[in-house]
């Protein structure tokens, strides 16, 4: 355990170098959710170890034998006509322990493409893709640690991208006490082909944290993710804006910044999970983050909460959750799992 400590201290070290900022990286639909229960719960919840291959996929600490024969299908309807979703799988090799494979895929559809002069010349498409392998071991009945390998293809009109990247994790689980903690480093790696030539770009690492607890008499699981940890100040000034002066009092107006609280609140997601039965569960998050960087001023109505319900029908199990991304529009979300193994026997 020491080691692996070590191991995570030096990748948050090394994030300060590098720590993810919008629009300065490659491949950012990376950071996206790519499954229902996540998105109902907030976004990025990496902090609940209960056999879920979604939730395994972006924390592959997570992996468990009981994903083995798991099949898992996540599809996004987005705004603006986008579609985005993963399908998942889980296999458990003899000796050696379970894997997930995985591909999650965004598809931008189709737009028009002109000349210079406005001359239409047909259409085009644009697609993000990554094909990944994951792997999770069991230390011991409280920690567990995982690692994904993910090939990334980016493919705009004549343009493409690609690129490799690697996720490492941690967990500790303590099943009697309904307690989960874990750490997570994502999308360390690097493009080794640019869209354009000598134009390598950095992928979005980033560190995040997590956890969550269920009370013992009460059937709800509370849960917090803190994002991007080793960036502090995720909020964004306008450089446009610049100071004023007080006509009554003659003095100057600053421009306005975020507090401490503001700035702290950037890096939280809140999660409520009611587990009404074993088949059946509600969900409702809420992402700081969405809601005062998305959110329409004056109008930010719902944006920031999200919510969502799962359930299972003999061998399947669904998924459901939407986004009030603004006032602008929604995320709708679909999910679709079971295990071949049952159909088997």
């Amino acid at each position: 355990m020491k080691k692996i400590i070590y191991l995570l201290g030096l990748i948050l070290i090394g994030q300060n170098l590098a720590a993810q900022v919008g629009g300065t990286n490659s491949f950012q639909f990376l950071d996206l959710d790519f499954n229902a229960r996540s998105v109902g719960l907030g976004g990025d919840f990496i902090a609940v170890k209960d056999n879920d291959i979604d939730l395994a996929v972006a924390n592959p600490s997570l992996i468990t034998e009981k994903m083995d024969g798991n099949l898992s299908l996540n599809h996004f309807f987005y705004p603006a006509g986008i579609n985005y979703g993963m399908l998942a799988y889980g296999k458990k090799i003899k000796d050696l322990g379970v894997f997930t494979g995985h591909l999650r895929y965004v598809a931008y559809g189709k737009f028009q493409r002109t000349d210079e002069t406005g001359v239409d010349q047909g259409t085009f498409t644009a697609g993000d893709y990554d094909i990944g392998i994951g792997y999770g071991k069991e230390i011991n009945e409280y920690f567990s640690i995982g690692g994904n390998i993910n090939m990334i293809l980016s493919h705009y009109e004549s343009y493409t991208a690609m690129g490799i990247g690697a996720d490492v994790s941690a967990t500790y689980f303590n099943e009697e006490k309904n307690f989960t903690v874990t750490l997570l480093a994502r999308n360390i790696g690097y493009q080794f082909k640019g869209y354009t030539s000598d134009n390598n770009e950095p992928l979005p690492i980033e560190v995040l944290a997590g956890m969550s607890y269920k009370f013992e008499h009460a059937p709800i699981r509370l849960g917090l993710i803190y994002k991007d940890v080793t960036n502090w100040d995720l909020t964004y000034n306008d450089p446009s804006l610049e100071p004023t002066i007080d006509e009554l009092s003659n003095d100057t107006i600053p421009v306005p910044s975020a507090t401490f609280v503001q700035k702290l609140g950037y890096h939280t997601n809140f999660s409520a999970e009611f587990l009404a039965t074993e088949n059946f569960n509600i969900r409702v998050g809420f992402n700081f983050q969405q809601r005062y960087g998305l959110g329409i001023v004056d109008r930010k109505g719902l944006s920031g909460f999200s919510m969502g319900f799962g359930f299972k029908v003999k061998r399947f199990a669904f998924n459901y959750a939407i986004a009030f991304n603004s006032a602008a529009g929604t995320t709708n979300v679909f999910g679709i799992r079971t295990n071949f193994n049952e159909w088997i026997r």
